[in-house]
């Protein structure tokens, strides 16, 4: 595969970033039994791992490594060696029946779903299998049930069918469980933080905005807002929202461009001190579709580059199940614009099955998606907190991208507020909390247009606005996907993932 040379933009380049040195060089062994398939499964997980706790893969056995190996047995003598010896227990055929082949297990204070167990002598688990299974989405391959517009349900998902709540980062204690066993060589029950990439912030937020309606005329405006009162009423139950929604249908027929947000959206960031990045849909299929087209938005795109503001793809309603355009809609973008399109997240997020989805990415040649997240939860769908490549089970291999996990969804806030009878300010702070605790993040955060309540209640907008206000005392760094992708390519490519992107700084 050719080395993809691309050049990120002037405000990537322009960033203040100080990038943390590569840690400790790590090299994972196997036992002669463990069959092709199984290692490179958990040379995938192994790798993620490493990404995530800022280690050096190498596999040149003339090099010093701390050594990991991955076996049915505690080889003999192995108590005497540095080694961390992880149990195979990973199966290649996944259960069909996820609840009667798991277990739940307490380590260092927090809750552990392990559908492979433990090994019976040493109490340990199967840590790169337990990753893979959470990373790769292998546990929702072979789910046929679909929701009313062809998502695989929250019910569904590994996730939700594992008895954990959707705030539980999995993925990310099961590394920092093994990260404490390589570190102290299993004694005491701890979970370390896996450490920031750069020195100027302990946690990073991938913030974007989904531009699914925008003013182009007043018309189309007026039939938004009408469609909003109904959704008031039937679907949010909220008063607030009727009546902000009624206030704007009057200020609309008095000459006000409601909807028209991008000047004032960009301005109010960058006074906070941050850019994020707007998904926007270049075509036009299907009735779900936004209202507007690119030539319709020009001057606004134009004034939103020239700020910073990556403008990335948000592929259609029917790019991935009916129509297979993803690529085809990545290159109308990139004409449009003039710039190379670097990611994507899908409108609706429906694209099927995650395998019909990471193909179309990697297809388009993108850098990232972000499209993997829950349709009325919030949390983290692959048990991950943190950006990782996703697995190609057709070629046994990591994607040549990054999936930056959807962890908060304005509208999804919504939902779980309304399920669990919780604030939605309350299970937002929760899940940025479990991030911060565990991680350095690499999770995106979307609200739609958190200036005016067109697509949730002002008071989920607020939320919004307050976490941004908040995240300097926590030291906390939001930024758009380009400052993202400048930050942790080359942690991930000292794990030996990402070969073939390039991006000059």
């Amino acid at each position: 595969m050719p080395v993809r040379e691309d050049v990120l933009s002037n405000s990537s380049r322009r960033a203040s970033l100080t990038t943390a040195p590569p840690g400790t060089p790590v090299r994972l062994l196997f036992d002669s039994s463990i069959s092709q398939v199984t290692q490179l499964r958990m040379k995938y997980a192994f790798r993620v791992f490493a990404a995530v706790y800022n280690h050096r893969v190498v596999d040149n056995s003339d090099q010093e490594a701390h050594a990991f190996v991955y076996g049915p047995v505690c080889p003999v003598g192995f108590k005497n060696s540095r080694a961390i010896w992880i149990p195979a227990r990973y199966s290649e055929s996944p259960a069909s029946d996820l609840a009667s082949n798991s277990s739940l297990v307490r380590y260092a204070d927090e809750d552990f779903c392990l559908f492979h167990g433990v090994d019976p002598t040493t109490k340990r688990p199967d840590w790169l299998g337990e990753i893979f299974e959470w990373l790769s989405s292998s546990r929702e391959r072979g789910t046929s049930q679909r929701d009313s517009v062809g998502r695989i349900p929250d019910s569904q998902m590994t996730s939700s069918r594992s008895g954990l709540p959707p705030w539980n980062p999995q993925a990310c204690l099961l590394m920092a469980w093994l990260e404490n066993f390589s570190r102290n060589d299993g004694k005491g029950e701890s979970l370390p933080k896996a450490p920031s990439p750069i020195a100027e912030a302990d946690h990073l937020v991938v913030c974007s905005h989904d531009v699914d309606f925008y003013f182009t005329n007043r018309r189309t405006a007026l039939q938004r807002l009408i469609k909003n009162l109904g959704i008031a009423c039937l679907t949010y139950k909220s008063w607030s929202y009727f009546r902000s929604n009624l206030s704007m249908i009057w200020k609309l027929l008095v000459g006000e461009r409601i909807g028209d947000y991008f000047p004032r959206l960009l301005d109010r960031l960058e006074q906070l001190g941050f850019r994020s990045t707007l998904f926007m849909v270049p075509a036009h299929a299907h009735r779900r579709d936004p209202n507007y087209s690119l030539d319709a938005l020009r001057p606004q795109i134009q004034s939103a580059l020239a700020r910073g503001f990556p403008v990335e793809l948000h592929s259609s309603y029917t790019s991935i199940i009916e129509n297979h355009a993803v690529a085809a809609e990545a290159r109308v973008l990139e004409n449009f614009t003039g710039r190379k399109t670097y990611g994507s997240r899908q409108h609706w997020l429906r694209f099927g099955d995650p395998g019909m989805l990471f193909q179309a990415v990697e297809d388009a040649d993108l850098f990232f998606d972000s499209s993997m997240g829950f349709n009325d939860l919030v949390g983290f769908r692959n048990g991950a907190c943190f950006a990782f490549p996703p697995y190609d089970f057709k070629k046994e291999r990591a994607h040549n991208f990054l999936e930056i996990p959807l962890a908060i969804m304005d509208g999804s806030l919504i939902e779980s507020s309304r399920t669990n009878g919780e604030a939605p300010q309350s299970i937002a702070e929760r899940v940025l909390n479990e991030s911060r605790k565990h991680g350095w993040g690499g999770i995106s955060i979307l609200w739609h247009n958190p200036l005016e309540p067109l697509s949730v209640p002002q008071e989920i907008n607020q939320i919004f606005w307050h976490c941004a206000e908040d995240r300097q005392r926590l030291r906390e760094k939001w930024v758009s996907t380009e400052e993202f992708l400048s930050i942790c390519l080359q942690r991930y490519q000292n794990a030996g993932l990402l070969a073939d992107v390039k991006i000059e700084m």
